[in-house]
C-alpha cells in the first residue's frame, strides 16, 4: 500500500466486499482470480452468512468492478485488469495484519 497510515488501511478495509477479496485472494494459489470468481465467491459467501438477502450478481459485478477493486489497485493492493478482469493480489502486510485482527466474518474458509 503507497500510504501505510493506519487510517488510510483502515478505510480501505472498512467495506465487506474489500475484505472478503482480500481473504479470497490470500487464499488463492497464485494469488490470482478473475472478476466473474469474486462475483460468484462473493455473492455465494454471502448467501450462506446471515447478511441478509443474497445480492444480485450483476449489481456485485459492477460494485467490484467500478468502486471495490479500483479502490484496492489505487492502493497498490491489487491489480485490476479492466478488460480481461484479472485481478492480481499483492500481498500488504498491514492491511493483512488488520484482517486478520478482525471477528471471524472472512476468516471461514473456502467451500
Amino acid at each position: 500500500m503507497t500510504n501505510n497510515s493506519l487510517d488510510t488501511c483502515l478505510q480501505l478495509v472498512a467495506d465487506q466486499h474489500r475484505r472478503r477479496i482480500i481473504h479470497h485472494l490470500r487464499h488463492e494459489a497464485n494469488g490470482t482470480t478473475t472478476l466473474d470468481d469474486l462475483v460468484e465467491q462473493i455473492a455465494s459467501r454471502a448467501s450462506d452468512s446471515k447478511n441478509g438477502p443474497q445480492q444480485d450478481r450483476e449489481e456485485l459485478a459492477i460494485q467490484l468492478h467500478h468502486t471495490h477493486l479500483p479502490k484496492l489497485a489505487d492502493h497498490g493492493v491489487v491489480e485490476f485488469e479492466h478488460t480481461t478482469g484479472a485481478v492480481r493480489y499483492h500481498p500488504d502486510e498491514q492491511v493483512e495484519t488488520v484482517i486478520d485482527s478482525l471477528p471471524g466474518e472472512v476468516s471461514l474458509p473456502n467451500p
